[in-house]
């Protein structure tokens, strides 16, 4: 047992189910597949297909004819059986025809429709007749010759409001050509659902190819990044050695081009007697006729960001000079630059 279900049983019920679905009487595709069958009731007539009755007249005649019997040559019987018994239903039914028919059992004809089914039960009519009494009345009312072609027509009884057809007869027929219309409709469908797999393995086949060409594509890419990206890594230690070379550069001005810069300003009678740098801080110490001429100068000087005297100028005895002490703030080569 699993969930509750018999499995010893599983695959005849698995078979009942496609029996049901593609042969019973019910079976909504036999509506569409099956062979139209022309019921006389007496003087009258009425088209039926797949047991239904069809409310449109088929431009030609159908193939198939069918003779109801009257209601004092059938036996009819009401069956209620288990969802259980449906996998042997053939059998129980011929069990139950042997235990009810009061005919000889190689006289005997019977057939059967399920009338009503619910969740734990079915319902079944069945309809049991004499063949030898049939054999009677189709010779009394001449049914033969109402029948299309050389085919023997179709036995019908109506049993509590069903129509079944007895076997034995004319459905024979019918029952083959529905078949093989069944095969060849489900041909069709194979046929379809083939040509639908290999379209779409067609399709997933491209779909494959291009994903491995982005792939590679995605690889060649990824290999030339890599060499780009080691190339902008090394451009971008270069660009930060140089940014530090020009931030020394910046904070610790060469000395020499300071002194030249000095030398360059400063006249014959001046010069410098003291000269110290630390970073961009120059301390100087000099004399000139005139010292204040000389702050003057570097002062208005681009390339120097201040000038002060930490100390007053003061006259050197009779020599006729003064003394100076200046401190010096070189300024940054940008500031430089703009004032140039």
């Amino acid at each position: 047992m699993l969930f509750g279900i018999d499995m010893r049983h599983i695959v005849q019920q698995w078979l009942s189910a496609w029996r049901e679905l593609l042969l019973s009487a019910s079976s909504p595709i036999r509506q569409g597949l099956d062979e139209p069958v022309l019921l006389y009731r007496g003087n009258e007539t009425q088209l039926f297909q797949g047991g239904k009755p069809l409310t449109s007249d088929l431009q030609n005649s159908p193939s198939c004819a069918a003779h109801l019997l009257p209601d004092d040559l059938i036996l009819a019987r009401t069956l209620s059986l288990p969802i259980a018994a449906e996998p042997e239903l053939p059998a129980v039914l011929a069990m139950e025809v042997a235990a009810a028919s009061p005919f000889k059992p190689e006289d005997s004809v019977h057939g059967w429709c399920e009338t009503d089914r619910g969740a734990q039960s079915i319902q079944v009519t069945m309809a049991i007749a004499s063949r030898s009494s049939i054999e009677r009345w189709k010779r009394e009312t001449d049914v033969t010759t109402k029948n299309q072609g050389d085919r023997d027509p179709e036995i019908w009884a109506e049993a509590n409001g069903a129509l079944i057809a007895l076997t034995g007869f004319g459905e024979a027929h019918r029952e083959l050509a529905y078949r093989r219309r069944l095969m060849r409709t489900g041909l069709l469908v194979g046929g379809a659902l083939i040509l639908l797999l290999v379209a779409a393995a067609i399709f997933a086949v491209q779909q494959l190819s291009t994903l491995e060409r982005f792939e590679r594509l995605q690889t060649k890419v990824q290999l030339e990044s890599e060499s780009v990206s080691a190339m902008r890594a090394t451009l971008v230690d270069a660009n930060e050695t140089v940014r530090a070379a020009n931030t020394f550069v910046a904070d610790y001005p060469n000395p020499h081009v300071e002194i030249a810069r000095l030398t360059e300003l400063l006249t014959d009678d001046e010069y410098i007697m003291h000269f110290s740098m630390r970073g961009r801080e120059l301390r100087v110490r000099g004399r000139a006729k005139d010292a204040a001429v000389v702050m003057q100068t570097l002062a208005q000087t681009p390339a120097f960001a201040s000038v002060t005297a930490p100390q007053a100028i003061t006259a050197v005895g009779n020599t006729g000079l003064e003394q100076f002490h200046l401190d010096i703030v070189v300024g940054s080569p940008a500031a430089e630059g703009d004032g140039s």
